[in-house]
């Protein structure tokens, strides 16, 4: 595993905490960032993984396949329709999942050559703790659950799994509430074939079980969808925060798509982007902001500069003027780039 290395003592005698999301950028991306108090979480076909998300979808295929068995008719059912979102960029698939990523290093040399290269960047330390919300550029109706046209569904800051016995655990850990899913009232439904084309009724045991059961479950199935990655990436060390778009088709979910997405170029094609800002103090549980709020920012990181510190001075004064009185930290990897 790749180690942490020492950052270089703050001549303010700061003290950084513990434990923060850091996401790299470079210069520009500092700037923005700040001027604006939003992060980009872009759309995970457009990340430099090419199987983010499949990769996790054919492993929830791969284990719900083989507890067929023991669940009967609905976990091959439920196999299915995951390898089709996962394939074509319907339902919980790649399409409707946004991914911010950072990292649990704040010295990491592999990040610093990828978002910086030869010039100076930055690893922003975010507060895990503290929410992220979309930005969206008017008001919208997003009713709770997921019987409107549109479900937004935001993931906390976790660590993404890389090592095979790690990422089963986190599969096996969401197939595991199938169980409950398909058992009390469910029970006759799940034990059917699949295919003998006999809808349940809906009695008001049968849908009051599927409410406590059927969200924990998809809950923990799209996790594991998000936090599964090749064990290529691992230097990365990623956290990442997620969030799941889904929409049915319809006016009403494109004029919401409209508000909440926006577009930005980039080397796999135009990419589509939710735009994160802070919690509104005035509405700390809303599911969207409508006007940007203070980014929880706790630090910053400068990668391996030749300019000392003078660049660690410029950054703070950078952060001050935006309100953010953080600590400043130069790393003390000795590369020279």
């Amino acid at each position: 595993m790749p180690r942490d290395l020492p950052v270089e003592p703050d001549p303010h005698g700061d003290v950084v905490p513990d434990a923060l999301a850091w996401h790299y950028t470079d210069g520009p991306g500092l700037l923005a960032v700040l001027a604006s108090d939003t992060l980009w979480a872009t759309a995970a076909p457009f990340l430099n993984d090419r199987e983010e998300v499949a990769l996790g979808g054919r492993m929830v295929v791969e284990r719900m396949l083989e507890a067929g068995a023991a669940h009967g008719g609905v976990a091959a059912e439920l196999a299915d329709r995951v390898r089709e979102a996962t394939a074509h960029g319907e339902g919980p698939g790649a399409g409707s999942a946004f991914i911010l990523s950072a990292s649990s290093s704040p010295d990491s040399l592999a990040m610093w050559r990828l978002y910086g290269g030869t010039k100076e960047s930055y690893a922003i330390g975010l507060d895990p703790a503290e929410p992220l919300v979309p930005l969206a550029r008017h008001d919208v109706d997003l009713p709770p659950g997921r019987d409107g046209e549109v479900h937004l569904r935001r993931h906390g800051w976790q660590p993404v799994r890389y090592r095979r016995e790690e990422q089963l655990e986190l599969v096996d850990a969401a197939l595991a509430l199938l169980g409950d899913l398909a058992g009390g009232p469910a029970a006759p439904f799940a034990q059917r074939p699949p295919d003998d084309g006999v809808e349940p009724e809906l009695t008001p045991a049968l849908r009051e079980h599927l409410a406590r059961h059927l969200e924990p479950f998809l809950d923990a199935l799209q996790e594991a969808l998000l936090l599964v990655k090749h064990e290529g990436f691992a230097d990365e060390r990623e956290l990442r925060f997620a969030v799941m778009l889904l929409s049915r088709p319809g006016e009403a979910s494109r004029l919401v798509e409209a508000s909440l997405l926006s577009y930005r170029a980039s080397a796999y094609g135009i990419a589509p982007y939710l735009r994160l800002t802070g919690a509104d103090p005035a509405r700390p549980d809303a599911p969207v902001a409508t006007r940007p709020s203070r980014l929880p920012i706790r630090a910053v990181a400068v990668s391996p500069s030749p300019n000392g510190s003078e660049a660690t001075a410029s950054v703070r004064t950078l952060l001050l003027s935006h309100g953010h009185d953080v600590p400043v930290r130069r790393s003390a990897i000795p590369f020279r780039s």
